[in-house]
């Protein structure tokens, strides 16, 4: 009985440090370059406004 929820318990940890792993890397990484193409669009946006205003 405890044998197979330790055995669940380490899995469930190794997923996890594994999710975080991947999101510090490879999701990070993505989501701040969509962040700066963001940004980007933001900037060229408001320049826009203040031509026309």
């Amino acid at each position: 009985m405890f044998k197979i929820l330790g055995i669940i318990f380490a899995l469930f940890i190794v997923l996890f440090i594994a999710i975080v792993i991947e999101e510090s890397f490879v999701g990070g990484r993505r989501r701040r370059r969509l962040e700066q193409k963001a940004r980007e669009l933001q900037q060229k946006a408001s320049e826009l406004e203040q031509k026309g205003s």
